[in-house]
């Protein structure tokens, strides 16, 4: 009987705290907070934006102009006008950054393929795509995000469409080193974070990429712009012993190499030996300052022994400061992964892959756009595990606000708030009111 008492206590209380959850206002604070925060924006495109986080979070199927127009308030043409608007999105998300209060904060970076048609999209081309391990047609954007060392999160920043333009005038000081000056990937990666140099120091110093940006070329220049490159080099790259010994007087070079780094013979009293625990697994890392032949250049190397089945691999991490320690070069290149799940969960519930437009501006506020809305959508998970202690993904936060939106739609019709006469109650019958019955569907061709 007792334990009867306690288990009803526990559903009752857990119902009132349901029922204090209101996510559609919780959407709502959440962006009007942040766009509080951001500078020279008018309250008609705050309004704007609020609608828009909130349909690109309620809509199921495709996400588009047309699509948004019939399930919101606004039409069609305001859509269109207010995606060419210039927006300051490292400034917004900012607010929603994750805490770093004893861990070190990272800004990861990576490309992201988006599959598209036609032929006069701008950008189109054959760019890589990592899921089908392939070149294939379509579009590709450069996304950065926050993450966390040693947290299983990320927040995602700003991303810029990958185009074709060509560099006029001088070329900028990091830049220099390169022997080809085209517009290639890497430039384009330099000349992104060079734009945004100041929003991103004032999220952390340390870029972390996969192994294509593990060159010289990216890891020079962004030196030079004033970040340090946490990333993975090659199996076989070719590192070299720093010269600690004495040195030989009178004239000619000082000696600074002590022979090559055999990384399945390590010399022991080089390598400092380390075990740490991720993820349930131990995972064994040897550091040492060492010379990197391709990056030429001093660096921090973490060798670490992961255990896939019964074999045990060997893979280089480095970076560019040597202060780092073994565990914190490894955590911050463990959680660059958590910016894959934010293109992920973009790409299957906030509709990265379904803005269509001609126009380059408006293809990059949608992008920015669908990924801030995955951002969102984690901030109202956390709010919603803190009321009611359930962990909640982005498609179940997406069911649980289409659910709210369709309840809200329903209320309104049954108080009147849409007609003349707020006192006009209606009453639900058999017959299924036609603005009930077809909201949202869209007439055929």
């Amino acid at each position: 009987m007792v334990k009867w008492r306690i288990f009803r206590n526990f559903i009752v209380e857990n119902q009132r705290v349901m029922n204090k959850i209101q996510p559609l206002d919780q959407v709502r604070s959440i962006v009007a907070t942040a766009l509080n925060q951001t500078t020279k924006v008018r309250k008609s495109f705050q309004n704007f934006f609020i609608e828009t986080m909130l349909l690109i979070l309620t809509i199921y199927g495709k996400l588009n102009f047309l699509s948004m127009a019939r399930h919101g308030d606004s039409c069609e043409s305001r859509f269109r006008q207010n995606f060419k608007k210039k927006f300051d999105w490292c400034a917004f998300n900012r607010n929603m950054l994750l805490g770093t209060s004893c861990h070190i904060a990272a800004v990861a970076l990576d490309h992201s393929y988006l599959p598209k048609s036609g032929k006069k999209t701008p950008g189109l081309g054959y760019y890589w795509s990592g899921c089908a391990g392939a070149t294939k047609r379509g579009l590709e954007i450069l996304g950065f995000a926050q993450v966390v060392a040693g947290v299983s999160d990320a927040r995602f920043i700003f991303a810029e469409q990958t185009l074709p333009q060509k560099s006029r005038g001088r070329t900028p000081f990091y830049l220099e080193h390169m022997k080809d000056k085209r517009d290639n990937q890497t430039a384009k990666c330099l000349r992104t974070i060079y734009d945004h140099k100041e929003q991103l120091l004032g999220i952390s110093g340390i870029l972390v990429g996969d192994c294509l940006f593990a060159s010289y070329n990216f890891v020079t220049g962004a030196k030079a712009v004033g970040f340090d490159v946490v990333s993975r080099l090659r199996d076989d790259a070719v590192l070299h012993y720093l010269y600690t010994g004495p040195q030989k007087g009178g004239r000619g070079r000082k000696k600074e190499l002590d022979g090559d780094v055999d990384i399945h013979n390590l010399r022991q009293h080089v390598f400092a030996e380390e075990t740490l625990d991720v993820d349930g697994e131990s995972v064994t890392l040897f550091s040492a300052a060492v010379k990197c032949k391709s990056l030429k250049r001093k660096i921090k190397a973490v060798i670490a022994d992961f255990k896939c089945g019964a074999k045990t691999i060997r893979k280089i991490l480095f970076s560019t400061d040597l202060s780092l320690e073994a565990a914190q070069i490894f955590l911050i290149y463990h959680s660059r992964f958590q910016i894959e799940f934010l293109f992920r969960d973009a790409k299957q519930n906030t509709g990265l892959d379904d803005w269509q437009s001609t126009d380059a501006d408006r293809l990059s506020f949608g992008y920015n756009a669908s990924l801030t809305a995955v951002n969102v959508a984690r901030k109202i998970a956390d709010e919603i595990q803190e009321q009611t202690g359930r962990r909640l993904s982005v498609a179940s936060v997406k069911k649980v606000l289409h659910n709210a939106s369709l309840y809200q739609h329903i209320k309104e019709f049954i108080e009147g708030q849409k007609s003349g006469n707020p006192q006009n109650k209606q009453i639900l019958t058999d017959e299924i009111p036609p603005n009930l019955l077809f909201f949202g569907v869209r007439d055929s061709a």
